[in-house]
């Protein structure tokens, strides 16, 4: 009796949830906005077109990081930019917003260790964010080797504008790399994530994009108990170039859909040039609203020699720095900046077996 009580207590706090779903213009896209390579496409459950994994990658899929070998740093900052403001009765339009971003993913024998915290203070009348902070913490393992990983969060974010609350929770998830090539599609990788599992915003004053219900919104973003299904492959590989594409679907709060698509570029395995989009469908409904423009990112590789830091290990060491821009809505716009650090040289060689002592 205990169980069944429980159950329909859960059920009807999702579906109350569900129902009170208001969030405003953007709330889904906001753990992106920080970072130019999430702006740009690899906010994806399974990992991007070229795959790219950086801490924040966690928020999206936290099993992507299972096949680190390296420990990593990534350090980025975004400004975004209200070129049409639209001040309200009682409650002027901000000209310009910003984030930051910076986590670490460290590899144990055992275990892939992630963090990343973000903060983004966005308090534009369309586009009502507000200023948030958020940490995720992760763990992840590859369970078959370049084959299958798993991956689980715990993170928390306090919210802060007209009102405060906070969140916490967990996040799943898990990526599976198929062994055979989809006719055409090459090396398919399938992610799934069960995201925002906890906690949800209440008491948040902001403006939420169902206008004809009330301007006054309580928060609830990104959507609690978020679904994320996502296919990507290579569909040409050169010795010089290859081309790839991820798609993604997402259900927040069980009460929408987002649809995530990214083109993405590499040249020589230096130069990556990537392209996203994202199509909220309750933002499509609301006539005021419509999708934001693709975004475009550019980034480099470039290798450190720290011999004379005394690391052999570091001797291979790389830096990507990369830059993202995204007009949003309403004449907003942003523009990001990082960089991302590996520390040390990828094991891509197999191991050496000597039967018996070789002189």
């Amino acid at each position: 009796m205990k169980k069944i009580t429980a159950l329909a207590a859960s059920l009807f706090c999702l579906t109350a949830a569900s129902f009170a779903y208001n969030p405003p213009v953007g709330g889904e896209y906001m753990y992106k906005l920080t970072n130019p390579e999430m702006l740009s496409g690899a906010a994806s459950a399974a990992g991007g077109a070229e795959f790219t994994i950086v801490p924040s990658s966690i928020v999206f899929n936290p099993a992507l990081t299972a096949g680190e070998q390296r420990t990593v740093a990534d350090l980025s900052a975004s400004v975004l930019i209200n070129t049409n403001k639209n001040d309200l009765p009682g409650n002027a339009d901000e000209s310009v917003g910003f984030g930051f971003q910076l986590g670490l993913i460290v590899p144990s024998r055992y275990t892939v260790f992630t963090g990343t915290m973000q903060g983004l203070f966005a308090d534009f009348n369309d586009m009502n964010l507000r200023n948030s902070l958020s940490l995720h913490l992760g763990a992840s393992k590859e369970i078959l080797e370049k084959q299958f990983y798993v991956g689980m969060n715990l993170y928390g974010g306090f919210y802060m504008g007209d009102g405060s609350d906070f969140t916490a929770g967990v996040d799943l998830g898990t990526l599976y790399f198929m062994q055979k090539d989809l006719g055409f599609l090459k090396a398919p990788r399938f992610g799934f994530a069960l995201l925002n599992i906890g906690k949800p915003l209440s008491g948040y004053y902001t403006y939420g994009v169902k206008e004809d219900e009330g301007v006054p919104s309580d928060g609830d973003y990104p959507g609690v108990l978020t679904p994320r299904v996502s296919f990507a492959a290579t569909l040409f590989k050169t010795a010089d170039v290859s081309g790839s594409f991820s798609t993604d679907v997402s259900f927040p709060s069980l009460n929408n859909a987002v649809f995530d698509v990214s083109y993405g570029m590499t040249f020589f395995d230096v130069i990556q040039l990537n392209t996203g989009w994202s199509v909220n469908i309750l933002e499509l409904a609301e006539k005021d609203y419509t999708a934001p423009l693709p975004s475009i990112g550019l980034s480099f590789k470039f290798r450190i020699n720290s011999k004379k830091l005394g690391k052999e290990d570091w001797a291979q060491s790389e830096i990507t720095p990369s830059l993202a821009w995204q007009e949003l809505y309403s004449g907003i716009e942003v523009v990001s900046l990082g960089a991302k650090v590996d520390l040390g040289l990828a094991d891509t060689s197999a191991p050496e077996i000597i039967l018996w002592d070789e002189e």
